[in-house]
């Protein structure tokens, strides 16, 4: 008993004497110092650093281990991990990260004493113009290395395949401080041990077997190679990395989908978007081999073919992004066949931008974790289903820009989560009262413009929601203006166009808009002033539309105080006084509308300063002057609009200078001298309207210079993004008002001018015209002979000039004419035939014009007169007749006719002289027998003209 007491007492103390060596063995770790030669690479490294936010600002002392981003080992103090990414940025943010927070300056060689280093991560940091260091390869011992987003620049060195040991890899670039390239990807095959490459937005372009490399990488599971600008591989190659996960290939240059992608079993996640050249029916392979997928995104590509039925089996799928393809069929086939458990999983159900068409299926109600729904920009059509306010996950609901019908459900108001409401451009209507807008408490945007709805609430009514964008644009809001928005706090885009509101404007709204960006209150009839301190209380602005109301009072100096300011449009009120000359180089307005409103003065040269100017819109108003010559220097200048003014001088040198320019309006001025030839160097131009002025000389020759009328791909400018655009046009014989149709336009117009000299030849080069006006000029010469060159030729207007010869025959090869003037010329000859001059056949075409003749004019053309009734010309009347001693009974027959007639004639005239009675009902039969005979003869006529023209 006594040996087992020592034997268990020996025990006791073997346990205690062994705790208390692990306690103080654990007690040492905890206490573990830096090591020193490790400390001082990381202040040298610290020193190289620049650091503006004083993010390292705890690296100091001994300490090194508890610095911020460094890790140690807590047995033998050497540093582990260096975790320097920027903490100020989220990782959705990265395309387009923020300067705060970073770091920057050089990276020195003392981070090669850190030779335990594992993690090493400099991500979304600013060492632009810098390469990659070379002597990272050293550190032998990393298996994780993030230099995302961090700025590096240059060739990505070979040397790391060194690191062997490496699992995680990020090099993914954003272009914008830095761009990595690689010429060949060999050295990657030798990293056998990594998992994670990460390499979005490195160009990729040279290196040819980038495939190759990567296919040695077997333990691969996350592969992500966005904007690399990839090319194809062979279709035939297959892929060793069959453990991946996770592919992204979006935003590169292939044209089909990689066969080896089918075969990858195990993917979660595919992403092969922003492939437009990818070609080809729905890869329906990818889906029935992959049941793990949970994202699916071929989005901006251009596949097409009908939604497949088979991914309703699919139960890990969460998110399906079709958008922007050719999709096409009935949207209800996601509601058709076995649905499994997908309708519990799907999250975001993208399919915008397609051809999808039919009934909007309810069976959408099911999908009850549905956050995202985008069914946008298709042409689906019916009613909103009812059962969509079942949706209590739902965030985000687009159903824009389609063909639904019928009323909002008042369900709606009924998704407390949903952030986004888009409908506009449908064919909606009925009101909408507080119910719909019930519970929508988290709603920051709304859009329900260009519909027919609506807005019916009380004048008292606070809404749940704090709204940041919001366009009731096309509804019925008013008349007057709603008195909810006061409650708005958050508003940076306000969108009220035409909303039927005839007031005036609060003086609360300027108080709510110290956060608008946007602001859009245009084609109402509104009252009141433009705030003279509106720089002051909306500093953010960007864009202003306020036309079509009734404005009063002058334009503000403040509005130079707005350096973001892009788009100001003030047209068509009642603005007097003069424009602000306080315009600066520093500010980005590239849209300045103030036309049709009471203005004038000169335009001030401060405009010049505006360098991103591309739309100069001041027509109908009073400014006179002369045009700054600087205005043509403006190199993004597009629209040129000074028409219906009082300015003076000569037209502005445009040319080379102002090459981007495809509309000049400049007509309804007092503008002197010739066309200037640098005109000619406009080669985009596509409207060019000098009409009603005092420009004399001739029309330069090199007028084909205007290469967009020559060829129309060569360029296009979309003007529909301006709001409120108008542009007078003389063509058809009446002045027409263009709207944003204008850019779809091909006008040149210089008539009521005192231009001489020939019409150029060049002319026929402009085969894009579509209205052509010279007339009420003194032009002289001839009409090209291929005029008929000119095939979209709609209006033609040559009429009051001198022009002389004939018309030429190809003019009736213009298929498109439905306006000709050719009249008070000196034309001469025959006027041309065919069945493309017949909508223009009337007479006054052609009138002043003593020389022409033939159809549609009375004047009968040489050698076109009409048979004699022997069926011989007038002109051959004394031709070949039997000889006189073999006249017949018929020639006796009218031999004796000719005297009878006399004697009974004579015999008449005598009666009616001694007669007075009979004398006066003769002549008053006489005079009803001409009127009826007149009547006859203008049917006869007109008959006969008929005829004519129904046998050419």
């Amino acid at each position: 008993m006594a040996s087992c007491g020592g034997l268990v007492s020996t025990f006791l103390l073997a346990i205690f004497v062994t705790q208390i060596v692990e306690f103080s063995h654990s007690i040492a770790s905890k206490n573990v110092s830096c090591i020193g030669v490790e400390r001082e690479a990381l202040l040298k490294f610290k020193h190289g650093l620049t650091d503006p936010w004083k993010r390292l600002s705890s690296w100091t002392g001994e300490e090194c281990c508890k610095w911020e981003g460094v890790e140690c080992n807590e047995k033998t103090g050497h540093v582990l991990k260096l975790d320097l990414h920027n903490p100020c940025i989220e990782e959705i943010d990265m395309l387009e990260p923020s300067y705060k927070c970073r770091l920057g300056g050089n990276i020195v060689h003392s981070l090669t004493e850190l030779k335990y280093l594992k993690h090493l991560d400099l991500s979304v940091n600013n060492f632009s113009t810098h390469k990659i260091p070379m002597f990272f390869a050293s550190l032998k011992k990393l298996e994780y290395l993030n230099l995302s987003y961090a700025g590096f620049n240059g060739d990505i060195p070979r040397q790391l395949n060194n690191l062997s040991k490496l699992q995680y890899l990020d090099l993914s670039n954003d272009f914008v401080l830095g761009y990595l390239t690689s010429n060949d990807l060999d050295w990657m095959s030798k990293l056998s041990s990594l998992t994670y490459l990460h390499m979005s937005g490195v160009g990729l372009s040279s290196a040819k077997d980038w495939f190759g490399s990567i296919n040695m990488l077997s333990s691969l599971q996350s592969l992500r190679l966005s904007n690399c600008q990839l090319q194809d591989i062979s279709s035939s190659l297959q892929a060793n990395f069959t453990s991946l996960r996770f592919l992204t290939l979006e935003s590169n240059n292939l044209s089909f989908i990689p066969p080896w992608i089918f075969n990858l079993s195990k993917l979660e996640h595919i992403d092969l978007s922003d492939n437009f050249h990818i070609k080809g029916p729905f890869p329906t392979a990818i889906i029935e081999n992959n049941q793990r997928l949970a994202l699916f995104d071929v989005s901006l590509d251009s596949l097409h073919g009908e939604f497949p039925k088979n991914m309703s089996n699919l139960c890990k799928l969460q998110v399906v992004q079709l958008s922007s393809n050719y999709f096409n069929g009935s949207i209800s086939v996601i509601s058709d066949g076995p649905h499994g458990c997908v309708r519990s999983k799907w999250k975001i159900f993208d399919v915008a931008g397609n051809k999808f068409s039919g009934d909007l299926p309810n069976q959408f109600g099911d999908f009850k974790e549905l956050e995202f729904l985008d069914l946008s920009l298709n042409s689906i059509f019916g009613s909103i289903p009812s059962n969509l306010g079942e949706l209590s996950s739902l965030r985000e609901l687009h159903l824009n820009d389609n063909k639904l019908s019928g009323i909002i459900p008042e369900s709606i108001g009924q998704l407390s989560n949903l952030k986004e409401l888009q409908v506009h451009n449908n064919f909606l209507y009925g009101v909408l009262s507080e119910l719909h807008f019930e519970n929508l408490g988290n709603l920051t945007g709304l859009d329900i413009s260009s519909n027919e709805l609506i807005l019916n609430v009380s004048s008292t009514w606070i809404p749940p929601f704090q709204v940041h964008e919001i366009d009731l644009s096309d509804c019925k809001v008013g008349p007057k203006f709603p008195k909810w928005l006061q409650t708005q706090r958050n508003i940076t885009s306000l969108m009220m166009s035409n909303v039927s509101i005839s007031d005036d404007i609060p003086n609360w709204l300027y108080n709510i808009s110290t956060n608008i960006t946007h602001l859009d209150i245009s084609s109402n009839m509104l009252n009141g002033q433009v705030p003279q301190d509106i720089g002051d209380k909306m500093p953010r602005l960007t864009v202003l539309r306020l036309w079509g109301n009734n404005l009063t009072g002058g334009i503000s100096s403040s509005l130079c105080k707005l350096n973001d300011l892009t788009e100001i449009n003030l047209s068509k009120n009642q603005l007097s006084g003069r424009l602000p000359r306080c315009w600066r180089a520093s500010q980005k307005v590239k849209t300045f509308v103030f036309g049709d409103n009471k203005l004038k003065g000169q335009i001030s040269k401060s405009l010049c300063h505006l360098q991103q100017l591309q739309v100069l819109s001041l027509y109908r108003n009073g400014f006179s002057g002369v045009i700054p010559n600087c205005l043509s220097n403006l190199q993004q200048m597009t629209f040129f609009d000074l028409s219906d003014n009082e300015f003076t001088g000569r037209l502005p040198p445009f040319g080379e200078h102002s090459q981007s320019l495809a509309m000049i309006n400049l007509e309804k001025n007092h503008f002197v001298g010739g066309i200037p030839p640098q005109f000619c160097q406009l080669r985009y131009l596509r409207v060019l309207s000098l009409a009603q002025n005092n420009i004399s000389g001739s029309i330069p020759n090199c007028i084909d210079g205007f290469l967009s009328m020559v060829d129309s791909t060569l360029y296009f400018e979309d003007w529909s993004f301006i709001f409120g655009l108008n542009v007078m046009v003389n063509t058809k014989g009446t002045s027409q008002i263009y709207g944003d149709v204008i850019s779809y336009f091909f006008s040149i117009d210089l008539s009521a001018n005192m231009l001489d000299g020939q019409l150029p030849e060049e002319f026929s080069r402009l085969v894009e015209l579509q209205n052509l006006n010279l007339s009420q000029n003194n032009l002289s010469g001839h009409i090209p002979s291929n005029i008929g060159d000119l095939k979209q030729l709609e209006s033609l207007d040559l009429s009051r000039n001198k022009l002389s010869g004939i018309i030429p025959p190809s003019i009736s090869n213009l298929d498109f004419l439905s306006h000709l003037n050719l009249s008070f010329n000196k034309l001469s000859g025959r006027i041309p035939s065919g069945n493309h001059l017949r909508t223009v056949d009337d007479e006054s075409v052609y009138r002043g014009n003593n020389g022409l003749c033939g159809a549609p004019l009375s004047k009968i053309c040489p050698g076109d007169e009409p048979p004699s009734r022997d069926g011989h010309n007038g002109d051959n009347s004394s031709g070949d007749r039997p000889s006189g001693g073999n006249l017949d009974i018929h020639d006796w027959f009218y031999a004796g006719l000719g005297p009878g007639f006399i004697v009974g004639f004579l015999g008449f005239c005598s009666i009616l002289h001694f007669k007075r009675s009979w004398r006066i009902s003769y002549f008053r039969a006489m005079d009803r027998a001409v009127e009826q005979f007149s009547v006859i003869t203008m049917i006869t006529m007109l008959w006969f003209k008929r005829t004519i023209q129904q046998r050419e």
